[in-house]
C-alpha cells in the first residue's frame, strides 16, 4: 500500500513540475509575444514623391526616443508616435497603430511643395496648405520656380493663388517654368520654350486670368502665322492688347 501512495506521490510530483513549466513556457511565450518585433514604416504616396523614406523615419523615431521596438506593446503611445513624426520637416501626417502580430505600423503622408522660392533670403518650399518647408539636397519636386523680390507673405497669399491657377490650366501649367517679381513688384514670367520674357503685371490687381486668356488666343492663334520665338518681351500690361517686343 505504502509502495503506491509513493508511486501516486512521485507522480503528483512530476505533474505538478511539468505544469509548473508549461505555465512558465506559456506565460514568456504571451510576455515575448506583446513585445514589439517590428516598425513597418508606409510612405503612401512614394510613388508621387520622394521627400522623405522609411530608413529616415526609423532614424528619426529612436532620436526622438519615441521608437516602439523593444517596448511592451501596452506601454507604446500610439498617440505620442503619431504626433511626433508628423514633427518631421518632410511629413504632412501620420497614423500610427498596432497589428494582430504585434508589428507597429505607421502610415505616412509627406508634405506637397507646389512652387520653389529662391531669393537673397532664403530658398525654400511653398507647400499645399500654404506653409514653408525646407530644401533638402537629397530631395527633388518639379514644381515651378519663384525668384525676385518676393516676401513670405506674398509666397503664401497671392503668388500661391496665382500658382494655383497655373496648375489647374493645363496648357499653362506646361509652358511656365520660372516666375519672377521685379523691382516694381510686377510679374515676369519664363516659358520653357524660348528666350522671351512675358510682363504680366502686378499680381494684385487680379487681372492675370483675363491677360492669360489673351496670351492664350495670341499662341493658338497668332503665333501660328507669325511664330512668337522672334520676340524677346511680350507685355500683357496694357488693357485689351499684347504688346509684342522682338
Amino acid at each position: 500500500m505504502k509502495t503506491w501512495q509513493k508511486i501516486l506521490s512521485g507522480i503528483a510530483v512530476v505533474a505538478i513540475c511539468a505544469y509548473a513549466i508549461a505555465i512558465s513556457l506559456i506565460s514568456n511565450r504571451q510576455k515575448d509575444e506583446s513585445v514589439c518585433r517590428n516598425a513597418d514604416i508606409i510612405i503612401a504616396d512614394s510613388t508621387d514623391r520622394q521627400m522623405v523614406g522609411a530608413v529616415e523615419i526609423m532614424q528619426y523615431l529612436k532620436k526622438t526616443g519615441v521608437s516602439p521596438v523593444g517596448k511592451m506593446r501596452e506601454d507604446i503611445d500610439y498617440n505620442e508616435v503619431e504626433k511626433r513624426v508628423s514633427e518631421h520637416p518632410m511629413v504632412e501626417s501620420a497614423e500610427c497603430y498596432s497589428t494582430l502580430d504585434g508589428t507597429t505600423r505607421i502610415i505616412i503622408h509627406q508634405r506637397v511643395p507646389v512652387m520653389r522660392i529662391i531669393t537673397s533670403d532664403g530658398n525654400y518650399f511653398i507647400d499645399r496648405n500654404r506653409q514653408p518647408m525646407p530644401v533638402r539636397s537629397t530631395t527633388a519636386a518639379y514644381v515651378p520656380v519663384v525668384t525676385g523680390r518676393i516676401s513670405r507673405r506674398m509666397a503664401q497669399e497671392e503668388m500661391f493663388d496665382f500658382v494655383g491657377w497655373l496648375r489647374d490650366n493645363s496648357f499653362w501649367s506646361a509652358q511656365i517654368e520660372q516666375i519672377n517679381v521685379n523691382s516694381q513688384m510686377e510679374i515676369e514670367l519664363t516659358p520653357r520654350v524660348g528666350s522671351g520674357k512675358i510682363l504680366l503685371g502686378k499680381l494684385t490687381d487680379n487681372y492675370y486670368p483675363e491677360r492669360m486668356q489673351r496670351l492664350y488666343r495670341l499662341y493658338t492663334e497668332g503665333f501660328q502665322k507669325s511664330g512668337w520665338k522672334e520676340y524677346r518681351e511680350i507685355d500683357l500690361r496694357y488693357d485689351k492688347q499684347i504688346v509684342c517686343r522682338p
